[in-house]
């Protein structure tokens, strides 16, 4: 019989010791949260996102029912679809004012952000709209720890929330449809000098970069919930979900892999994964789809050595069910 944590006590554990600390500070970590009661899977999942937006960060959901988690635009573009961007422009805008000196922007209203920082502070309009453009160009076009694409991106979102009116929204709109992957053709984004669209290629550069612009703007990170159970159905139940065949069950096994892999480069990131219970299958022959399937990705988070009665919360799989054993 398997160890077993109770997830509201696992909960108050990622709460403690990443959310308020490890992931704040910077860290990033991916678990498996293993729910032995199908029943507990949103419980889980609601419980990760309370904590989350309690602790300031962004949240986010995935699931492998509308989503195809084997491919990285795919989640990329789930994301990205969850992700504040406007918001996330004007903080940027008010924080580089505030480093110059001005204050903050009266409330929020049908002006231009431009307008309301030019009234905060007594300045003309114009004027101000000319230096804010030189500090865009400057903090965030110019910042190389955000790829070409994505800063060009977000240069272009701030600029168009700096004037506002109905070109400021056209510039919103345009950029936003490419970043969630609504838009996919690049004669829409070749006038703000992008190229490229987001593929299998790019998209993980893209959300590294996304990682380093939400705490750019301030906040402590993003955490992510993805929900797996669809990866294990061994026949296509012909429902209106996707299902994954046995190739691209491997490919969303290497898809974790690797996110497990580069944490050093996910800044203030926090992903749970949650698969059903048949992930802990350890089988890896046909027809078998848990984690023995895919070595790569078993030797990196599966607990070979293990004590029967006490669960390691730090674990990167854990099995959680409301009785402890």
């Amino acid at each position: 019989m398997e160890a077993t944590i109770d997830p509201g006590r696992w909960l108050d554990f990622v709460g403690k010791e990443y959310l308020e600390s490890f992931i704040k500070d910077g860290g990033a970590s991916v678990k498996f949260a293993v729910t032995l009661e199908d029943s507990l899977r949103s419980d889980v999942e609601l419980g990760v996102q309370e904590r989350a937006r309690s602790g300031g960060y962004i949240a986010a959901h995935v699931s492998s029912a509308e989503t195809r988690v084997h491919m990285i635009d795919q989640v990329f573009f789930c994301i990205a679809d969850q992700i504040p961007w406007r918001k996330l422009s004007e903080i940027v805008i008010v924080k580089l004012a505030m480093e110059k000196g001005y204050v903050e922007p009266i409330a929020p209203g049908s002006e231009s952000l431009s307008l309301r920082l030019a009234g905060s502070n007594s300045i003309d309009p114009g004027l101000l709209t000319m230096e804010a453009r030189r500090w865009i160009a400057d903090k965030v076009f110019k910042e190389r720890s955000l790829v070409k694409d994505f800063r060009t991106a977000a240069t272009q979102l701030c600029l168009a929330e700096l004037a506002g009116g109905q070109d400021g929204a056209t510039t919103v709109e345009v950029m936003t449809d490419w970043l969630t992957g609504r838009n996919k053709s690049v004669s829409a984004v070749k006038p703000y000098q992008i190229y490229s669209r987001i593929t299998r290629t790019n998209a993980r550069y893209l959300l590294e970069s996304l990682l380093r612009w939400i705490r750019f703007a301030g906040y402590p990170g993003l955490v992510v919930t993805i929900d797996l159970s669809r990866l294990t159905i061994a026949r296509n139940p012909r429902d209106e979900s996707l299902f994954y065949s046995r190739a691209q069950l491997l490919d969303a096994y290497e898809l974790l892999r690797q996110f497990v892999d580069l944490t050093d480069r996910l800044k203030g990131c926090f992903i749970v994964a949650m698969p059903s219970a048949d992930f802990l299958d350890v089988e890896p022959s046909p027809p078998a789809r848990g984690i023995g399937v895919y070595d790569a990705l078993k030797f990196r988070v599966y607990d070979e050595v293990h004590d029967q009665r006490l669960v390691n919360p730090m674990g990167a799989l854990i099995r959680l069910r409301t009785q402890e054993i």
